[in-house]
């Protein structure tokens, strides 16, 4: 289980719901992944946060009667529109301070991390455990390869001297984003690029805000992932390696003149 799945059932684990198996899978997860189980830790103190707001406030004396009004047995008083408008508003900004606090996320919403979606794709990669869809060490017959798999423009690998050397490519999905991979290393570390339509960073919340020129840093576990938005692409680099080699191999990118 990646770190995406784990946290798309994150509330049949904090509800004690689901089947066993999935609830082991989880906590197996969480045991090897501290970025994950710290995420689970703040999405629970979140619930319990809305719950002892909400829980804190006195039913006002007539509830009963706001009952009645409610079933259209009662003829509602000005007055306790009012109370009843309080109460709601009151609610209205409990939820709306949590969202805010919780970084403009509604608690309990998944957000698709675009980072650890490369990550566990870069793992799988470099493991072995996903087999190369095209191999080979040659930046022309790569990105002839790419150019007839995906509908979006490609430019890639980088430049040689930037240290990177291509091993293949591929073509994923992140999100349900369409995607092309390229697998590779740095001196003899692995190294995985993502290219994605760059209008595809808009269902990547802490991504979507990512103009050109602008490079990003992030680190998840022992990964680093730097993006870039370059030309119409959406460029991920990814590797257990120093960020400042990944970004001069993201600065790369589609730098080079066609058939070198």
């Amino acid at each position: 289980m990646n770190c995406n799945e784990a946290r798309q059932h994150w509330n049949l684990y904090h509800d004690s719901e689901g089947d066993v198996e999935l609830h082991f899978r989880i906590e197996e997860h969480l045991a090897n992944c501290p970025d994950c189980a710290e995420w689970f830790h703040s999405q629970s103190r979140l619930e319990e946060m809305l719950v002892q707001k909400l829980a804190a406030r006195t039913p006002e004396p007539d509830l009963w009667n706001r009952v009645l009004v409610g079933s259209g047995l009662l003829k509602p008083a000005r007055s306790r529109r009012w109370i009843l408008f309080s109460g709601m508003a009151a609610c209205a900004a409990t939820i709306a301070l949590l969202v805010v606090w919780n970084g403009g996320r509604a608690p309990g919403v998944v957000e698709n991390d675009l980072a650890d979606l490369t990550g566990s794709w870069h793992e799988r990669l470099a493991s072995g455990n996903e087999p190369l869809q095209f191999q080979s060490q040659s930046d022309l017959e790569v990105e002839d390869y790419l150019r007839h798999q995906v509908s979006f423009p490609v430019r890639c690998p980088p430049r040689k001297d930037a240290g990177f050397a291509v091993r293949g490519a591929g073509v994923c999905r992140l999100a349900d984003q369409p995607a092309a991979y390229l697998a590779g290393h740095i001196d003899m570390t692995p190294v995985s690029i993502f290219v994605m339509p760059r209008d595809s960073l808009a269902a990547f919340f802490e991504n979507a805000g990512a103009v050109p020129g602008q490079v990003t840093h992030r680190r998840t576990g022992s990964l680093e992932t730097v993006l870039g938005v370059i030309d119409r692409n959406a460029v991920l680099v990814v590797g257990q390696t120093d960020p400042a080699r990944l970004e001069r191999v993201l600065r790369a990118y589609g730098t080079y003149p066609d058939h070198l």
